[in-house]
């Protein structure tokens, strides 16, 4: 089933229920039906609206059916109550850039079926229930991609880039983009960054190319970029995602302008940088409870090893990320006050990018750099759903899947917070803890 015609098929359903709410009476339509409704809760639904107090979300077949306060809500006979009170309904968290499938622990190289479901299940344990994994996609995914995946409750959706898009020449990278194409794949993905003057990098020539191609064929491109020179360029050539920081040096008004003309989406990856230089020393998240109930001593060993750490400190890669880091945060700061949307993501599942938990570190990164919990959690659920094209996920509202999360304190108070998972759901189901 293509991806327009999964997207009729269920909103079909949503319009047919509705019309027989409207035949048959709303108290006779809920009479035969069976609803589970969370009450009590302060809702947060993901759009930047105030919070809800004392809140009901009512849910039926994986979506939501209502939301709002207890006073407002009607509850039908036969629902199934769910007492959250005191606690906080979230969107569930949405990781706009991620890598799923390849690494298992620290250890690249073990792509297959079950590890991207496992590593789809530790993303959800964390909060985490949807990834955009943005390239290194073989054909195992497909199968699992979200559009295909209706049913699983216990494990991340996921949307998948392919292979990331390369070539020599533009009829080589075209070649690329008609595979991925074939394959099956939700977006498109190239790199114009050369690494710190340590491999080449994409010309204009071939990029443009790609890009056209990919729009041709109905695809939004995501593209890893570093400096501002090339942002400028990637954005005058059409692309729909700004896949990392600009770190070389402060953006500028003419890249702010261009940004919000061409309503491209801009997604910092923090983590990725704290990830270059973080360990050449023991971190402190090591210990962390939040941390170790996924990821045990046995993995990270090899992190603590002296030598592996001495090399750290004498690379100059991982030097000249960390001095670079302050800029990409002044620059998301300077983005979001601009008003460019900023998209949630991490760059996790890559070696020692920690799956879920870096999804945390990153909102306390951006916590850092100036952001406001809200502003935050906007990013990573209607932001990261409008942005990337994601249907009927993002914000709690009638029709969309209830994918979310319930935490025993406020993250507008403070968004570690959002550590405090009580539990999470995919289409109304808990996921195992």
């Amino acid at each position: 089933m293509t991806r327009k015609a999964f997207d009729f098929v269920n909103r079909f359903k949503f319009l047919f229920f509705l019309s027989l709410v409207v035949i048959m009476g709303k108290d006779q339509v809920f009479a035969q039906q069976t609803y589970t409704a969370f009450t009590g809760a302060t809702i947060i639904d993901g759009s930047g609206k105030k919070p809800i107090p004392n809140g009901v979300l009512l849910l039926k077949n994986g979506r939501v059916m209502a939301i709002g306060t207890k006073e407002k809500t009607t509850i039908p006979k036969n629902t199934t109550i769910r007492n959250v009170a005191g606690k906080t309904i979230i969107p569930g968290f949405i990781n706009a850039h991620g890598h799923v499938g390849d690494v298992k622990g620290i250890d690249p190289g073990h792509y297959s079926t079950q590890n991207i479901i496992d590593n789809l299940s530790i993303y959800a344990r964390y909060g985490i229930t949807t990834v955009i994994s943005l390239g290194g996609d073989q054909q195992e995914a497909e199968p699992l991609r979200a559009m295909n995946d209706t049913i699983s409750t216990q494990r991340a959706r996921l949307f998948i880039a392919g292979e990331v898009i390369t070539g020599k020449t533009p009829e080589e990278a075209i070649a690329v983009v008609d595979r991925n194409h074939q394959m099956g794949v939700d977006f498109m993905k190239i790199r114009v960054d050369d690494q710190l003057g340590t491999a080449p990098k994409m010309p204009e020539e071939i990029y443009r190319a790609v890009i056209k191609r990919s729009h041709e064929l109905g695809y939004k491109i995501a593209t890893h970029m570093y400096s501002l020179a090339d942002a400028k360029k990637l954005l005058a050539a059409g692309s729909d995602m700004l896949a990392h920081s600009v770190r070389d040096q402060p953006v500028d008004e003419a890249f702010i302008q261009l940004m919000k003309k061409r309503k491209v989406s801009y997604c910092p990856t923090l983590t990725r940088e704290l990830s270059t230089f973080v360990y050449a020393e023991t971190p402190e998240f090591f210990s962390d409870p939040f941390f170790t109930r996924e990821y045990d001593s046995e993995i990270i060993q090899p992190l603590k090893d002296p030598n592996r750490q001495q090399q750290m400190r004498n690379s100059k890669s991982a030097n000249a990320y960390k001095q670079q880091l302050p800029t990409a945060t002044a620059n998301l700061k300077t983005l979001s006050d601009q008003g460019v949307p900023i998209v949630f993501g991490t760059d996790s599942g890559i070696s020692t990018r920690f799956m879920g938990y870096f999804e945390h570190m990153e909102m306390e990164m951006m916590a850092k750099a100036g952001l406001t919990p809200m502003q935050i959690i906007v990013s990573a659920t209607k932001n990261a759903a409008e942005y990337m094209g994601l249907k009927d996920l993002g914000t709690l509202i009638p029709g969309h899947w209830a994918d979310f999360v319930v935490l025993e304190a406020n993250p507008l108070a403070d968004i570690k917070n959002a550590r405090k998972i009580s539990g999470v759901y995919i289409s109304g189901k808990e996921v195992k803890k």
